[in-house]
C-alpha cells in the first residue's frame, strides 16, 4: 500500500516556504498560526528532515526545504491545472453542427469567434458530412444543408446561394474568362466534384453545348480536391465561387470560362435547427453567432426564423 504525505501538511508548507512566513501564511489559509506549525511539524516528522530553520520571527528553508519546495511548487501547479481543465470540461457544452467539409473549411472556420464561444462555455464538435442528417436520431444540434429547397425544420435561414464558376491555374489557359465552346472542351480536362447539385453536363446543356465525345475528365468526391488539382494545374474546376474567392484575388486560380448563368433550381446552403435543440441557451447563441455571418460579404436573400 502506498503511504501518502499528509497532504494538508503540503499545502501549508508550500504557503509558508512561498510567503517565507507561518504568520502570512495562516492569514492565507484562514487559521491560526499554531496550526500551520503543527501541520510543518507533522509534515517535517513524516519525511524526517527539518524544512524550516525557525528563527526570531521568520523562518529560513533548510537545504531539503528547499529542494521539496521546487518539487511540491510544481506538483501542485499541475494539481490546480489539472482540476481546472475537468472542470472546465464538465461545465463547458458540446454542440454538435453538421456541415460540408468544404464550406468548414473554406467559409466557417475562418470566421468563427472562438473567443466569444469559450467565453460562453461552448465547444463545437463538428460532422463534416454533404449528407442531410435528421437532427434528432443523430444528436445534431445545428446543421448547415446544401439543397435546392428550403428545408423542414422550424429554424432555417439562408445564409446563400450558390455561386458556381469555373477556374484553373492561370498557366493552364492562354486567357482569363474564354467562351465556353467545343474547341475549348476537346483541349480541356474537365475537374468535377461528384457531391454538387450542378455539374458540368447541365453548364453544357445551359449554354447550348453538345458535351465533347472523348472529353477528359477528373471527379473528387470534395470541393476541396478540386481546387487543388486546379491549382496545380491538372483542368478546369467547376467550384463554388466563395470556396476559391482569395485563390482569385491571389491571383492562384483565374476564372477560367464565361459562362451563362443558371436562373432556376439554384443550390444554396441553409443553417438549420428544431424546436426541440433550440431551448438550449447556448445553441442558440452558436445559432445566432454563425447567423451573424450571412451578410459577411455575401449578398443574399433572407428567410425570418418562424
Amino acid at each position: 500500500m502506498r503511504s501518502f504525505p499528509p497532504l494538508k501538511g503540503i499545502i501549508y508548507f508550500e504557503a509558508c516556504a512561498r510567503l517565507q512566513s507561518f504568520k502570512l501564511a495562516a492569514e492565507e489559509l484562514f487559521v491560526t498560526p499554531g496550526a500551520v506549525s503543527h501541520q510543518i511539524q507533522t509534515l517535517e516528522e513524516f519525511i524526517g528532515q527539518k524544512l524550516f530553520i525557525r528563527q526570531h520571527r521568520k523562518i529560513k528553508l533548510t537545504n531539503a526545504g528547499i529542494r521539496y519546495f521546487g518539487r511540491i511548487s510544481l506538483i501542485l501547479k499541475d494539481l490546480i491545472q489539472a482540476t481546472t481543465d475537468v472542470g472546465f470540461i464538465t461545465k463547458t457544452q458540446k454542440i454538435t453542427v453538421s456541415i460540408p467539409p468544404t464550406l468548414l473549411n473554406r467559409w466557417l472556420l475562418p470566421r468563427i469567434n472562438y473567443g466569444y464561444l469559450t467565453a460562453n462555455n461552448i465547444s463545437i464538435v463538428f460532422i463534416d458530412t454533404i449528407e442531410m442528417l435528421d437532427l434528432n436520431k443523430e444528436s445534431i444540434d445545428i446543421s448547415i444543408r446544401y439543397s435546392i429547397g428550403r428545408p423542414n425544420e422550424k429554424y432555417c435561414r439562408l445564409l446563400f446561394q450558390e455561386q458556381m464558376i469555373a477556374v484553373c491555374a492561370s498557366s493552364y489557359i492562354d486567357r482569363p474568362l474564354i467562351k465556353l465552346s467545343t474547341e475549348l472542351l476537346a483541349t480541356s480536362t474537365l475537374i468535377e466534384t461528384t457531391n454538387r447539385l450542378i455539374q458540368w453536363d447541365l453548364i453544357l446543356a445551359n449554354n447550348n453545348i453538345k458535351p465533347h465525345p472523348n472529353q477528359s475528365k477528373v471527379y473528387f468526391q470534395s470541393s476541396m480536391h478540386a481546387i487543388e488539382a486546379a491549382i496545380q494545374g491538372l483542368g478546369i474546376a467547376f467550384i463554388n465561387r466563395i470556396f476559391v474567392e482569395s485563390y482569385l484575388q491571389q491571383g492562384v486560380l483565374i476564372e477560367a470560362i464565361d459562362m451563362g448563368v443558371m436562373e432556376d433550381k439554384i443550390p444554396s446552403y441553409y443553417l438549420v435547427s428544431n424546436y426541440e435543440k433550440m431551448q438550449n441557451p447556448a445553441t442558440q447563441l452558436l445559432y445566432q453567432e454563425i447567423e451573424s455571418y450571412i451578410n459577411d460579404g455575401i449578398t443574399t436573400t433572407t428567410f425570418d426564423v418562424f
